[in-house]
C-alpha cells in the first residue's frame, strides 16, 4: 500500500501557499504516475522470478485512476491460472504421435519434467501440456500454473513494487510542483 503522507501534504500546502485548489489537481496527477510505475514494476518483478510475458502480467492489471475529489488510486491483478504453455515448455509446440517426458520452466533456474506427457491442440484450439486420466484415449487432464495474482501476490514482488511506487510518488509530487509555480 502506497501512502502520501502528511508531510507531502504539509509541503504542498506551504509552497503553493495561495492556491490551495490547486493542491488535490497536483496529488491525483503525482498519485495516478506512481500507479501507473507500480503497474509497470509488478511485471518486471513478476519477470525476475517467473518465466512468463510481460503482456501476460500487465494485462491482468486494472489501474482506477485517482481525481481531484478521490485521491486515490486503485491497482488490482485479476486473473485465473495460467495453461503451462504460457511458461517455457519443451517441446512448445504439438507434435502429433510424440507420448514423451516434457520439460517446464515456471519459475527460472527451475525446470521439472511432467512424465508421460503430450502437447496438444484441442478441438477449441486450445494448445497445453496434457496427460491421459487411464489407459484410454480419453479423458485427458490440461496442466496448469500459478496465476498473475498469485505471482504478484509474493512478498518479494510487493516490495518491489511498493518501493518503485513510493519512489516515483515523491519525485512526482516535486515534479508537478515546479510545474505548476513555474507555470511549465
Amino acid at each position: 500500500m502506497i501512502e502520501l503522507r502528511v508531510e507531502h501534504i504539509e509541503n504542498l500546502q506551504r509552497i503553493l501557499g495561495n492556491t490551495p485548489r490547486q493542491i488535490p489537481i497536483v496529488t491525483a496527477r503525482a498519485i495516478n504516475r506512481a500507479a501507473e510505475a507500480a503497474r509497470t514494476q509488478a511485471g518486471r518483478s513478476v519477470r525476475e522470478t517467473y518465466v512468463v510475458k510481460q503482456k501476460d502480467v500487465v494485462s491482468t492489471i486494472k489501474v482506477k485512476k485517482a481525481t481531484a475529489n478521490n485521491l486515490n488510486a486503485d491497482i488490482r491483478s485479476k486473473g485465473s491460472v495460467l495453461k503451462l504453455m504460457a511458461f517455457r515448455v519443451t517441446p512448445g509446440k504439438p507434435q502429433p504421435g510424440r507420448k514423451k517426458n516434457i520439460n517446464v520452466s515456471v519459475k527460472k533456474g527451475s525446470k521439472k519434467t511432467i512424465s508421460n506427457s503430450f502437447v496438444a491442440q484441442t478441438g477449441n484450439g486450445h494448445v497445453n501440456v496434457f496427460t491421459r486420466v487411464s489407459s484410454k484415449r480419453l479423458p485427458i487432464r490440461g496442466h496448469y500454473g500459478p496465476s498473475v495474482p498469485q505471482m504478484i501476490g509474493s512478498e518479494s514482488v510487493i516490495e518491489f513494487v511498493e518501493n518503485r511506487a513510493g519512489e516515483v510518488l515523491d519525485t512526482r509530487l516535486h515534479h508537478e510542483i515546479s510545474r505548476l509555480i513555474g507555470g511549465n
